[in-house]
């Protein structure tokens, strides 16, 4: 017996399978639409910069968000201001990035975890003021350990420290006792190594770093287009990051710079780099470790070689034969308070030289610290069998300086310079005795502040004031 189909129940069935796949294929594009309208709302860019103002304790403006699986979260317009105190004085924004472009790892996330393996910047801009570095380190309590603890730029062999016993010595057997063998030693058992992770990071495009002084408007560090990727986390790797210029004070000092980085974790290292600031030969090194803090080594040597002329006050420069200098600085990068550096600085048969005058010394010297916020020259001096010019000056950090100078020569050379340097003392010269009548000094005294010193030209002469 035949039973008959009922016409048009033939195809049912598979049009309900194809609605059915239908909706599951769109539901990840109905995701994907609907985060993409969610992290574009304003309301999600107020949110996210006020996540980032509570973590800075700055003004943060957000200007747009977008997302997509193949280009990540993108964060549009992002500017972290200046404090008010310094936001009539610096117009730019202490942080301004074009776009921050998170690529997060979609397996991770799928699973609750929120990691990442990149981070690109486009065209970040930092603001930086002397004023604010100041005020940073007024305010910064001193609760980490010393920055003696970070790990040296050149390894050095240095013989263990002898350690005490913790237990009093057993004293030796009797001559009949038969000695026991020693143990055996325990069997070496191979350090596990750590697991593999993906190496996490840093892109950069055409980054900028600017250091000026409020105050007066001027640039005192400018570094324009950096670019590269830096490794942060995860494996151990080797990259290049690229400079294309480097300016102090107005003038290059080095262009097309390319430098070579370590990753190690948790350190990043610049590896020792011979290269041109300003026309002078110097190697440079540095490394920086990625814990709380983040504290931070780097050192400069300055090989010996010939000094160009550095004009000075009055018309004066000192050119000399050959210079040489080394610098090191230390600290933890966020607490300029825990800054700690040493310039030392050497010259020979330097000169120098007034109008048509000029006056040569055997050898010239400094020594610079900065200590806790306080920058301070604290030896100075230019010698020779004639003539010496010593000095010391300290900077600290509210501002606040002092400094003193002084010239020793037979006092007819030093009334001829005093009265070349400053000749609105018409002849009026204060000088100092000495013990040695052969011998006599002229001293100058400075205090105040670095805007305005108070300056008394003489032992006992007049006080001007300076405005710098």
């Amino acid at each position: 017996m035949e039973v008959d189909t009922p016409i048009g129940t033939t195809f049912r069935a598979p049009h309900r399978w194809r609605k059915a796949l239908l909706i599951v294929a769109a539901l990840p594009v109905l995701g994907i639409l609907l985060g993409y309208l969610i992290l574009s709302s304003p309301w999600t860019s107020y949110w996210v910069a006020a996540k980032i103002q509570s973590l800075t304790n700055m003004d943060t403006r957000v200007s747009g968000i977008s997302f997509t699986p193949w280009n990540g979260i993108e964060i549009n317009g992002l500017e972290i201001l200046q404090p008010p105190p310094l936001r009539n004085l610096v117009k730019e924004p202490l942080v301004r990035i074009k776009s921050v472009r998170l690529m997060p790892v979609w397996r991770a996330w799928l699973r609750g975890r929120t990691d990442l393996q990149s981070i690109s910047l486009d065209s970040p801009r930092l603001t930086v003021s002397v004023e604010l570095l100041a005020e940073l380190a007024r305010s910064a309590v001193a609760s980490r350990p010393p920055p003696a603890q970070l790990p040296p730029l050149v390894a050095a062999a240095t013989p263990p420290a002898a350690i005490p016993p913790m237990i009093a010595a057993v004293p030796s057997p009797a001559p009949s006792s038969p000695p026991s063998p020693a143990p055996p030693a325990p069997p070496s058992v191979p350090r596990p190594k750590p697991p593999s992770m993906p190496t996490f990071w840093l892109h950069l495009k055409n980054a900028s770093f600017t250091l000026l002084k409020a105050s007066s408007h001027s640039s005192l560090l400018d570094i324009s287009q950096l670019s590269g990727s830096i490794p942060l986390a995860g494996d151990s790797a080797d990259t290049t990051v690229k400079i294309q210029e480097i300016s102090a004070m107005g003038a290059v000092m080095n262009q097309n710079l390319t430098a070579q980085l370590n990753w190690t974790s948790p350190a990043l290292a610049l590896k020792p780099l011979d290269t041109e600031i300003h026309h002078y030969k110097v190697k440079l090194a540095s490394v920086i470790v990625l814990q709380p803090g983040f504290p931070v080594q780097f050192r400069a040597q300055f090989p010996n070689q010939p000094l160009q002329p550095i004009k000075l006050p009055y018309g004066a420069q000192i050119i000399s034969e050959t210079v040489t200098a080394n610098a090191a600085f230390k600290g933890f990068l966020l607490a300029p308070g825990s800054w700690y550096a040493d310039l030392i600085t050497e010259a020979f048969s330097p000169k120098i030289q007034i109008a048509n005058h000029q006056t040569t010394f055997d050898k010239a010297s400094a020594i610079t610290l900065l200590r806790g916020g306080a920058i301070s020259c604290i030896d100075a001096r230019f010698t020779s069998e004639d003539i010496s010019l010593l000095g010391n000056a300290t900077v600290l950090a509210n501002g606040q300086a002092a400094g003193a100078a002084r010239l020793v020569a037979s006092p007819e050379t030093t009334n001829a310079i005093v009265d070349r340097l400053f000749p609105m003392l018409h002849g009026a010269t204060s000088l100092t005795p000495l013990a040695t009548p052969q011998r006599t000094a002229f001293d100058v005294e400075a205090l105040g502040n670095i805007r305005e010193l108070l300056v008394r030209i003489g032992k006992d002469g007049p006080v001007a004031k300076f405005k710098l």
